[in-house]
């Protein structure tokens, strides 16, 4: 799925779990609106980095309902 190293750390101590994600949106103007839910393979890099891929349906999802809002990033 992923390269063999770590593109955080460049450590080839990858592992790669089974994961379910909600995402839910920031804000209290958000608390009514649905959660998307995703049960992606995570690539985990043991020295403390992960990442996953979004199929485009829940990409689309996350557009379209959180259009307008303030942009995050984040690195687990």
């Amino acid at each position: 799925m992923w390269s063999q190293f770590c593109p955080f750390c460049h450590s080839e101590n990858q592992r790669e779990f089974p994961a379910e994600v909600n995402i839910h949106f920031p804000g209290m103007k958000n608390l009514t609106k649905p959660t998307v839910w995703l049960f992606p393979t995570l690539s985990v890099c043991l020295r403390g980095g992960a990442q996953f891929d979004l199929p485009d349906a829940e990409l689309e999802r996350l557009a379209e309902t959180d259009s307008g809002s303030q942009s995050y990033n984040v690195a687990a």
